[in-house]
């Protein structure tokens, strides 16, 4: 039975495929998954997750979530999730300046913070997947 990835958000299905290895950003640090991994559950923060298919690396934008891993499935239950060529770049530099801006008029006391924290976090992921 080959390892199997499926990536949701609130929206839809983003993807649906068997891979050698998924490697995801955890709350606690990165990890990766292979064939009869141990069942568990995590938080994901907001990062690059990534699945190898035929000795090829596929890179996706997650916006945090969680990661369930049982029986050779790992489901992603993501914010959001954009698989690297969708990235629209331009798009993606300003929210993180936008967020960014507004993120460093705040102090972590202010009720916001952790509202813009997250949106530069997310940002920074998309940009970093798309290679920017």
């Amino acid at each position: 039975m080959p390892l199997s990835l499926d990536i949701v958000t609130p929206e839809r299905r983003v993807l649906s495929v068997t891979t050698d290895e998924v490697r995801a950003p955890g709350a606690l640090g990165g990890f990766g998954i292979r064939l009869n991994h141990e069942p568990f559950m995590t938080a994901l923060e907001p990062g690059r997750l990534t699945y190898l298919e035929g000795g090829r690396e596929h890179h996706y934008a997650v916006g945090g979530g969680f990661l369930q891993v049982a029986d050779n499935k790992v489901i992603v239950l993501a914010d959001t999730a954009e698989a690297a060529g969708d990235i629209d770049v331009s798009r993606a530099q300003k929210a993180f300046e936008d967020a960014q801006n507004r993120l460093l008029k705040l102090t972590e006391q202010d009720e916001h913070y952790a509202t813009e924290s997250a949106r530069v976090k997310r940002a920074t992921a998309r940009l970093t997947v798309a290679g920017k």
